[in-house]
């Protein structure tokens, strides 16, 4: 990902000079460019950038008033461009990743990106490709879908089991399509997988099969009870938030109060 920039200088022939040397280094995007501190703490809150090019000695508010302003909101990175050097040990003391005196060179330029790039944790587009081709490997997960994640603050879509392998009394293998459970009701660490007409018994915690089901489709009602939301035809109101939920074949479960959330979820996803 690259770096969100803002600029930040009086002078204009500066402004353009930094934006013409970033414009040579790879994964960074001038986002916008101020020429007053008061106009740089409004743009961080607008833009919220990944870093900042600060002068030191600029009309009304200083670079230093600035960066102090910046760390209560935005708190993006920090690189001082001026001619100042007098300031640099302030500077610092603020938190800043470095303190470059003008006119800076493309190479320390690069390095001074480079320190801001580690603090943000922003990655350059090739490196981004790897690790999302690695977890695509690793986990399934196809590129759009890794694509789309990577643009939220939403955990890692983790794809589910289409089969439950449970081994019969002849001692086969049998699959299960996951999609086909009816309900799972627990004994112990066995538990009883109701497909149709069969039932089927796995022996493993409730805990570890409900993770191995989309929550989107299975709902736990009770310490004891998982269902599947497709097979729930009424759902019936008692007393204490409790509840009884029928199935085709005239089966009831109770859902216990403790579960009401799972409750509301269920009645959520049938809308």
């Amino acid at each position: 990902m690259k770096l969100r920039t803002l600029l930040v200088d009086d002078e204009p022939l500066a402004l353009e000079g930094l934006r013409l040397r970033l414009a040579q280094l790879e994964g960074v995007e001038v986002v916008a460019e101020c020429d007053s501190g008061k106009e740089a703490i409004d743009e961080c809150a607008r833009l919220a950038p990944d870093l900042v090019f600060l002068d030191m000695d600029m009309p009304g508010l200083s670079g230093l008033e600035v960066a102090e302003e910046l760390k209560q909101g935005a708190n993006p990175a920090i690189i001082f461009v001026t001619a100042h050097q007098e300031y640099a040990v302030s500077a610092l003391d603020l938190g800043a990743e470095d303190y470059l005196l003008k006119p800076a060179s493309l190479g320390r330029l690069r390095q001074a990106v480079e320190r801001a790039r580690q603090k943000t944790g922003a990655l350059d587009d090739t490196v981004q490709e790897r690790l999302l081709t690695a977890l695509h490997d690793v986990s399934g997960i196809s590129m759009p879908e890794l694509q789309e994640w990577l643009e939220t603050d939403g955990p890692l879509p983790i794809p589910y089991p289409e089969k439950i392998a449970i081994k019969n009394s002849d001692n086969d293998i049998v699959m299960v399509p996951a999609r086909s459970i009816d309900w799972i009701d627990a004994a112990g660490d066995y538990m009883c997988i109701h497909v149709g007409e069969q039932t089927h018994i796995l022996r493993i915690t409730l805990k570890k099969l409900q993770q191995l089901l989309d929550p989107k489709l299975f709902f736990r009602i009770h310490k004891s009870t998982i269902v599947n939301g497709e097979r729930v035809q009424k759902i019936i109101p008692m007393r204490n938030n409790e509840c009884i939920l029928e199935l085709e074949g005239e089966i009831r479960l109770k859902a216990s109060r403790n579960y009401r959330d799972q409750v509301q979820a269920l009645k959520e996803s049938a809308r």
